[in-house]
């Protein structure tokens, strides 16, 4: 019995720390950011707390920019996500860049998973801008994959370690795109998430808005990965 039983007390286990970080947190009110997204040159990306596969984006300075999600998950692969959280990576999604004000920034599709995922990349009048495609079976040690635009032309090739994260992308040109590194939060909020070693991706400030979408979409999809493997 206990061999039964175990499993199910380890879902109330997951299920009362959830619920309990999320009561810390859902009475908390972030300043909105003042700028647009694609105006910003970092993101600062913490997990949220759900039943639901999220991300939290705020500038350095503590202010809320907008959320990543799913923008549908069937009913029926909620069962799957009760045993493991990551299981919906099985699956094709569509998600979303949703910001403050509620509106949908850009989308992308994500098919396929173990040897190889292709995100279809779409911006905010849902016009396919691109895709990137990773070679699946390499990323638990080392991710690798290209990102293409809207012509099937290869603009960045993506290298990032597997179990850090760490990256720093930079094209043929030698131009750097963007960079990871564990950066700090703002003290106010060091009861919520922690006040160092936080995810922070600096982005380019000269890369074109459709370049900034799909270089997002990938940092989304990346991300989304991570977080169902390691708690935030």
């Amino acid at each position: 019995m206990l061999f039964f039983l175990f499993p199910l007390g380890l879902v109330f286990a997951i299920i009362f720390s959830s619920r309990s970080h999320y009561n810390k947190v859902k009475d908390i009110d972030f300043p909105n950011s003042k700028q647009r997204l694609l105006d910003l040159n970092h993101v600062v990306i913490k997990k949220d707390v759900g039943f639901t596969p999220r991300l939290l984006f705020f500038e350095k300075d503590g202010n809320f920019i907008g959320i990543m999600k799913p923008l549908e998950i069937p009913w029926w692969m909620f069962p799957f996500r009760i045993f493991n959280e990551s299981l919906h990576e099985l699956f094709p999604l569509t998600y979303g860049f949703i910001s403050h004000d509620e509106e949908t920034q850009f989308t992308f599709r994500k098919t396929g998973w173990l040897k190889q995922v292709k995100l279809t990349i779409f911006d905010r009048e849902n016009q396919d801008i691109g895709t990137y495609i990773q070679e699946e079976l390499k990323a638990l040690f080392r991710i690798k994959g290209k990102l293409y635009n809207e012509k099937d032309e290869e603009v960045l090739s993506i290298e990032a370690s597997g179990f850090s994260g760490d990256f720093r992308w930079k094209d043929e040109e030698g131009k750097q795109w963007a960079y990871f590194y564990n950066g700090k939060f703002p003290h106010e909020y060091k009861n919520i998430f922690r006040d160092t070693h936080n995810d922070i991706v600096e982005l380019s400030d000269t890369l074109s808005k459709q370049d900034k979408v799909r270089l997002l979409a990938v940092i989304g999809y990346l991300f989304m990965a991570r977080v169902n493997s390691k708690a935030q």
